[in-house]
C-alpha cells in the first residue's frame, strides 16, 4: 500500500503532463475506490486486524504477570517469550 502511495504521489509531484492526465489518475482511483475488489480488501484486512486483536486480548487475558513497562516493543517480547 506504501508503494501505491509513493508511486501516485511520484505521479502527482513530478507530472508534466498537464490536467488531462491528472483527471484521468483522478477517475482511475476513484474507479479503484469504489470497486467491489477494494471493498472486499477492505474487509478482509478488517476481518485480519479484529482477530490478531481476539487472540492478543486472548494472550493478556490468559493470566500470568507481565513486567511493568510503557516500551511495546519489549511487552512483545514478553509476550512472546511466554508462549
Amino acid at each position: 500500500m506504501k508503494v501505491l502511495i509513493a508511486l501516485v504521489g511520484g505521479y502527482l509531484i513530478g507530472a508534466r503532463a498537464g490536467s488531462r492526465d491528472f483527471d484521468q489518475l483522478s477517475k482511475s482511483l476513484r474507479a479503484l475506490y469504489e470497486s467491489e475488489e477494494f471493498d472486499d480488501f477492505v474487509r478482509a484486512l478488517r476481518s485480519h486486524a479484529s482477530h490478531t486483536l481476539r487472540e492478543l486480548a486472548d494472550v493478556l487475558d490468559s493470566g500470568g504477570e507481565l513486567l511493568p513497562t510503557h516500551d511495546l516493543v519489549e511487552r512483545v517480547r514478553q509476550l512472546a517469550a511466554r508462549d
